[in-house]
């Protein structure tokens, strides 16, 4: 029975990855409803164009949950010697908290517009997004954003975040279970463990100069995020590597309830300033009615990127948010209470003052046509700054003379992704009473996604299997026993496999015309046996387009395998 047991163990721990498992056929016990159901997502779709799908997902996530648990609880029945290997986990009551059982359908559809193609994307949540699904916002609001960024962003994003939400209502449930799961602790034991330690943490305060706790920090992130980039290509940057130069970049990132946070922020860089070191960068303290915060030398700024160009031996700057000031800045906007780290204090002091706004600007109208005023999220990448970053990874890619099919395989994806002359992308996502939905602008649909999804994979194996070229490296010893080796090259690195052959084997190779036999312990090239004194050792081996033949170490001939033999 020991005998059973210790092999039992083993091969089902091997076998689980292997396994396919499914959900049992089940039959619906209510065809009215599931009816109803894909009419609620037909709601939310268009008709009519290049793609439509639904898919039924009601209960299914809940199924695979009890099925997983099943499972464990079997594997610990038919052999007692891994359960303590197994964890303590009620995969059913995690998928409770964390909501994503509310799901019950998918809907997805694409629609040409004059735009490209407006692509839709819905949950179905009959009883409204809660848990993981409400960690993105759970009400629809106007995009702050908007008539923040100026008129000629080149990219805008507005998120909402709920992480207070998150940690109090899925995390901690999580680890500590809730009455709501009859008083289940999901992660067992070791979860209860985890929530004393978190709450402790939590409620420790922060080391010196900073006079805040976590649990300080958690209790305002339930938050907005936004991110500004204005991008200017008639403002190129200066450097010594030309082909890498960036246009002019200025940008900032804003989020709402945490500007406090640069109170602490400012004691830790002047306490460290009167130290005399060096571990924070030159600054400057801005204290006034509108704003507290600090401007920072940007040579330190993690605003910049720099680059070794080796052929001179400086470094260069490649990417520059540098601003007009030559100072990035995090700072509190007093008025707001937002904390905003900015390229620059011109460009954030501009975010508030009256100039036009994107809102107003006719591309951006052009490309969010149709789509939905308010939501929780909302992303803008106009077409200036979509031609600039396909230029931009290009001359970088270019600048490291990649082998041919290398350079092939990586444009080929650059122009799947990113095509020239892109038209922009837009995309915003609201809920409704009874799901989760995005709609975008885009020069793809869905479908073509989905293929792209398909086609890249298969061109990236194409691409590594065209730059895995064997090299053969061919060695004969004066006794007749013969080494074949391999050289292959991946993503510019080199691996061999070398495999000794019984002596006076025979192998052939041709490249490019040139056929190499070894027979009996002789080499012939194209028919003519290659010269050796008796006794000596001989090596071919391939370096890119050439080919070195040794006697002894000798290089006794050459051979440019682009050339005819």
């Amino acid at each position: 029975m020991k005998l059973i047991k210790s092999f039992i163990s083993p091969a089902l721990i091997a076998l689980i990855p292997c396994l396919s498992i499914s959900l049992p056929p089940v039959v619906s016990a209510n065809p009215a409803s599931d009816k109803q159901r894909f009419e609620k997502v037909a709601e939310q779709l268009d008709l009519g164009g290049v793609l439509y799908g639904y898919v039924s997902v009601d209960g299914d996530l809940s199924g695979l949950a009890k099925l997983v648990n099943s499972f464990m609880s079997d594997l610990k029945e038919i052999d007692k010697g891994i359960s303590s290997h197994i964890p303590d986990i009620d995969i059913e009551a995690l998928m409770k908290i964390s909501g994503l059982d509310s799901i019950s359908a998918l809907g997805l559809s694409s629609i040409q517009t004059d735009q490209g193609f407006r692509n839709k994307v819905y949950l179905h949540a009959p009883n409204g997004v809660r848990g993981l699904l409400s960690m993105f916002g759970n009400e629809a609001k106007e995009f702050e954003v908007l008539q923040l960024a100026p008129s000629g962003a080149d990219l805008v994003v507005q998120q909402e975040v709920k992480l207070q939400t998150l940690y109090n209502e899925v995390v901690l449930e999580a680890l500590g279970g809730s009455p709501e799961q009859g008083g289940q602790m999901p992660l067992g034991p070791m979860g209860m463990m985890m929530k004393m330690m978190v709450d402790g943490m939590m409620k420790q305060p922060m080391p010196p100069p900073f006079t805040f706790t976590g649990e300080k920090i958690i209790n305002d992130l339930d938050t907005n995020i936004m991110v500004i980039i204005d991008c200017d290509p008639s403002k190129m940057q200066p450097g010594e590597v030309t082909d890498l130069n960036m246009p002019k970049i200025q940008g900032a990132v804003l989020i709402d309830n945490v500007g406090w946070l640069v109170g602490d922020l400012i004691k830790m860089f002047e306490a460290e300033k009167a130290k005399g070191g060096n571990q924070v960068p030159p600054f400057e303290v801005i204290d006034n009615a509108n704003w507290e915060g600090l401007k920072i030398s940007t040579s330190l700024s993690p605003f910049n990127i720099s680059k070794v160009n080796k052929r001179k031996g400086k470094k260069t700057k490649v990417f520059d948010m540098s601003g007009n000031e030559g100072n990035a800045m995090v700072a509190h906007h007093r008025p707001s209470g937002k904390l905003i780290l900015s390229s620059s204090k011109e460009f954030a002091v501009n975010l508030f003052s009256k100039k036009p706004k994107l809102s107003t600007d006719p591309v951006f109208l052009a490309k969010t046509k149709g789509l939905p005023k308010q939501g929780t999220a909302i992303s803008y990448l106009s077409p200036v700054l979509m031609s600039e970053i396909r230029k931009f990874i290009k001359e970088v890619y270019e600048a490291g003379n990649p082998p041919e099919d290398d350079l092939f395989v990586a444009l080929s994806i650059i122009d799947f992704f990113l095509p020239e002359g892109a038209l922009g992308e837009a995309m915003v996502t609201t809920v409704t009473e009874d799901g989760l939905l995005s709609v975008g602008n885009s020069a793809y649909s869905h479908k073509s996604k989905i293929l792209m999804g398909a086609a890249v994979p298969a061109l990236v194996g194409a691409g590594i299997f065209s730059m895995s070229k064997p090299e053969p490296i061919i060695k004969v010893s004066s006794t007749g026993t013969a080494t074949i080796s391999r050289d292959h090259r991946i993503d510019g690195k080199r691996f061999q496999h070398s495999e000794v052959l019984d002596s006076n084997v025979t192998f052939e190779q041709t490249i490019n015309g040139h056929h190499f036999e070894v027979r009996d312990g002789n080499v012939k090239h194209n028919g003519q046996e290659i010269p050796r004194p008796e006794g000596s050792n001989i090596k071919i081996n391939q370096e890119g387009s050439t080919i070195f033949i040794y006697v002894d170490d000798k290089l006794v001939q050459e051979i440019r395998i682009d050339e005819s033999p």
